[in-house]
């Protein structure tokens, strides 16, 4: 009886050698294979897009958004402007209207830098009150010099943002705004901070407090932890150490508030995030948001720094234009001792 050949039922008629049907074999194989890693990385990608559509329909369906400009010259960006691709410069403005909307003074200003370069986070307060120049077309002094806090109150954040690009050379071209009273929301979003303070502090936060909410007292001073009133009425302190005093406790709830945050369990964040973008008005989309998310992921340092402070030339306070207080300094100083903090040359590998 003959031996059945192994290839007995396979039509080899279409190849030239049984050396080359192996090879088709074994590219069939691999296609399979390859089919195979291909529907994998579908699936994926059909997981991944569904988790978009979640994020963008549920946890930022509440954000606030205003879009603006992104032309260079508008927002007082020229091509001297220093850039990096991993370092995202965004205005942060605090405004203290006792209403629910986005306008006002803007009684804080930061700077805040996503380094994803060097993984940190960098926070540069800007006083409200420096003299800053405002620009040709400024109507409201003479000298086209004001208070910068000024800049959006009267031309809205997309002006604020053009006023800190041309005075401190920086390459803005979004911002996000918080009003005050829905600060307080924000801290009770994350639990609360802590927060360390004194007791002359302590005197103040009751004073505050007496004012917006007399229910809410606070009664020791240390390590507290505090709720949203009591955070807010901590950044409102103007009596002790004065704007900069003030600045620094406006930080020190930033600092706090990204110190819960990051500590938080991942799984914690999309109600979290929800709870907050409500709370606020940004020109950031939604791409834009989600490509500042790794530092968060990956870990970060805080930097911070307040403009402008005794180390810069010029540094003085005193009444100017329209007979306001304001203080003033070199800002081609300051703007050199910003860029050194957000880009760090020094460190720059050549």
């Amino acid at each position: 009886m003959a031996t059945k050949n192994k290839h007995d039922f396979e039509d080899l008629s279409s190849y030239s050698s049984e050396a080359e049907y192996k090879k088709s074999r074994r590219f069939g194989k691999w296609k399979k294979v390859l089919m195979a890693f291909l529907s994998i990385i579908c699936v994926f990608m059909i997981v991944i897009g569904c988790g978009m559509l979640y994020l963008s329909t549920y946890m930022f369906a509440d954000l606030t958004t205003n879009e603006i400009t992104k032309t260079p010259d508008e927002l007082g960006i020229t091509e001297h402007t220093v850039t990096e691709k991993t370092i995202k410069n965004i205005a942060l403005f605090g405004v203290d209207s006792r209403s629910d909307d986005f306008t006002g003074r803007s009684d804080a200003i930061l700077v805040l830098s996503v380094d994803q370069k060097h993984n940190k986070i960098k926070l540069i307060s800007l006083l409200r009150d420096i003299r800053v120049y405002m620009g040709d077309d400024y109507t409201y002094t003479s000298s086209g010099y004001d208070k910068i806090t000024h800049a959006y109150q009267f031309g809205g954040p997309e002006y604020a943002i053009k006023v800190i690009n041309q005075n401190f050379k920086l390459d803005i071209t979004d911002y996000v705004t918080v009003n005050f009273t829905k600060m307080a929301e924000i801290v009770d979003a994350v639990g609360g901070v802590d927060i360390a303070i004194t007791e002359g502090e302590l005197k103040e936060i009751n004073k505050n407090l007496n004012e917006t909410n007399p229910d809410v007292k606070m009664d020791k001073s240390g390590l507290v932890h505090m709720n949203g009133d009591q955070a807010v009425a901590f950044a409102r302190i103007r009596n002790i150490g004065n704007d900069n005093g003030r600045a620094e406790r406006q930080q020190k709830v930033l600092t706090a508030l990204l110190d819960v945050v990051v500590d938080m369990p991942v799984t914690s964040y999309p109600e979290t995030v929800k709870n907050m973008c409500s709370l606020c008005e940004t020109s950031l989309d939604f791409n834009e948001i989600m490509d500042l998310a790794p530092i968060v992921l990956n870990g970060f340092t805080i930097e911070k720094t307040i403009i402008p402070d005794e180390e810069i030339e010029g540094f003085s306070s005193g009444y100017m234009e329209n007979g306001g207080w304001m203080w003033t300094c070199d800002l081609d100083v300051a703007a050199q001792h910003i860029y050194e903090l957000i880009y760090e040359p020094e460190n720059t590998e050549e």
